[in-house]
């Protein structure tokens, strides 16, 4: 698994999971994956599946660093 150069979406959402836990310290994996996941299925109807990792990412560690508790949906 390379991080620079993934084999296949999954694998790229993983290293984005592993980079936002490292990143957001207080942020515990499960919950992180929690959002990843809502964020990949709002993005669903993408057609264009290059950049999904990369917004998800960019959305996922806009929703850790807002204020307030974690916004995982339950």
């Amino acid at each position: 698994m390379s991080a620079t150069n993934p084999r296949d979406e999954y694998e790229a959402l993983n290293h984005a999971v592993d980079r936002l836990v490292r990143r957001i310290p207080w942020a515990d994996e499960e919950s992180v994956r929690l959002m990843v996941a809502e964020e990949v299925a709002a993005l669903s109807e993408a057609r264009l599946r290059h950049f999904i990792p990369a917004m998800v990412e960019a959305r996922v560690l806009r929703r850790l660093r807002a204020p307030g508790p974690l916004p995982v949906s339950a």
